[in-house]
């Protein structure tokens, strides 16, 4: 692993291009509350099932990360966006707007509005996207 001097990031390759910018965590939860309450709640699940799980604040999002990053969290006021990578398409619930960004790599969105939405399925669908990414 390679650690950035000037950040302290760390990244499976020497060298990664990358911002050194980082952001308070906590700015991204500041008049939402209740994003917060999502976020911690899905950190937690997430964080049973994905060992060692790294969270950066940078000032676009909040990204999920093992070797590399594989997820994205932003903060709303009424919920929380994620999104994740898969090599295929998978049906989600909530719903998820898919984009193929590549032949092979999909890119999910989804909304999360209630805990009640953190499903098992949901959360093994991260740890695929961890591990495809790893």
């Amino acid at each position: 692993m390679w650690h950035c001097p000037k950040c302290k990031r760390e990244f499976k390759k020497n060298n990664q291009s990358h911002s050194c910018t980082t952001f308070p965590l906590e700015k991204h939860f500041t008049g939402k509350d209740y994003a917060k309450e999502l976020f911690d709640y899905y950190i937690a699940e997430v964080g049973k099932k994905i060992k060692p799980l790294k969270i950066e604040s940078l000032p676009c999002c909040i990204h999920l990360v093992t070797d590399f990053t594989f997820g994205a969290i932003w903060a709303m006021k009424d919920r929380i966006r994620i999104d994740f990578r898969l090599d295929r398409k998978a049906e989600t619930k909530p719903k998820a707007k898919i984009i193929q960004i590549s032949p092979n790599r999909f890119m999910y969105y989804l909304d999360i509005k209630d805990k009640k939405e953190i499903t098992p399925e949901l959360i093994n669908l991260i740890k695929e996207s961890a591990k495809l990414n790893s």
